[in-house]
């Protein structure tokens, strides 16, 4: 039975202008650079932040500027993009409310080393080089979560980067499907909603294929009843059977 119409995004139209005092705060305690930080710590990083709204497909940064900002974000989703040496377009990662991406000669980057463009209508709370070294002067433990959040951070996108490198396409579209799952999937009864608008050039700059192929691939795991799919979204139906993929079992 298609049930393609039946597990719409949840979050396709978040509203920039509900990033409140109370949201900001919050947010900021989830990112790993403040998350030790007490209540009056976490206002105190606040107070520098400076809260941005970005509509949908809005570039926020291009790969090559120089680096100003490093940003949270507080409402929304943000994918980060690199060019390849054959002038293709490679997404980065994808970032929801409490990741970091961005940023700053503090940091060791000059330049900008990708490119961030809203996925969805955003909320961002920036900070430019004199605020965040006032953050650093004003609470030295951010200093040292700096440099751990940084190499966390890095690893990450690493392993995004070369997942499965020399596997299969179907091996490594399992692997990152299974990555988002655990990233941004929301519970939709009998499947897990990747619950950010994903178009099939997305999955498949983060696959590192052609996109009809990987739109080939999603359509027969479909058929097989493994996932399902609409325009800009997909849910795992079959976790077990994307995992033994993966894993190089089936």
């Amino acid at each position: 039975m298609n049930t393609r119409r039946h597990i719409p995004l949840s979050m396709p139209n978040p509203d920039p202008q509900a990033c409140s005092l109370a949201m900001r705060i919050a947010v900021c305690q989830r990112v790993p650079l403040f998350a030790d930080l007490d209540a009056q710590q976490l206002a105190q990083v606040n107070r520098h932040c400076q809260a941005r709204n970005f509509d949908a497909g809005a570039r926020i940064y291009v790969e090559g500027d120089a680096a100003t900002h490093l940003y949270v974000v507080a409402i929304g989703a943000v994918k980060t993009t690199r060019l390849a040496a054959d002038g293709r377009e490679s997404l980065i990662d994808l970032l929801t409310p409490g990741d970091f991406f961005g940023a700053l000669p503090a940091l060791g980057q000059r330049r900008y080393v990708d490119s961030a463009t809203a996925l969805t209508p955003a909320c961002l709370l920036g900070l430019d080089a004199p605020e965040y070294d006032a953050v650093m002067r004003e609470i030295p433990q951010v200093a040292v979560a700096t440099l751990k959040g940084v190499a966390q951070r890095l690893t990450q996108s690493q392993q995004s980067i070369h997942m499965l490198a020399g596997a299969p396409l179907g091996q490594r579209l399992a692997a990152l499907l299974l990555v988002l799952a655990d990233k941004v999937g929301k519970d939709r009864g009998n499947a897990l909603l990747l619950d950010v608008p994903l178009a099939r050039e997305d999955l498949a700059a983060m696959a590192g294929a052609a996109t009809e192929s990987v739109s080939r691939l999603l359509s027969q795991w479909q058929r097989e009843g493994w996932i399902d799919a609409g325009r800009r979204w997909v849910a795992i139906v079959d976790t077990v059977r994307l995992e033994q993929l993966r894993d190089g079992m089936a």
